[in-house]
């Protein structure tokens, strides 16, 4: 297992996190954590990095990694 944290600038509020949580989620993660500007996320070594990256950037969001 691998745990990641990325800056995401621009998810400020809440209801953003909820969508950057609820989009990465989908890629069956083991554990996500997000907060104002980043989400931490722990996930099998099968999953890619890039995977995680673009199920960020499909919500709206810019990923600074």
């Amino acid at each position: 297992m691998r745990t990641i944290h990325f800056e995401i600038p621009t998810m400020t509020r809440l209801h953003k996190q909820l969508e950057v949580c609820n989009s990465i989620k989908k890629l069956n993660v083991v554990n996500i954590t997000t907060e104002c500007g980043r989400a931490i996320v722990t996930f099998h070594n099968s999953l890619l990095k890039a995977d995680i990256i673009r199920a960020i950037e499909e919500a709206g969001y810019i990923v600074k990694y």
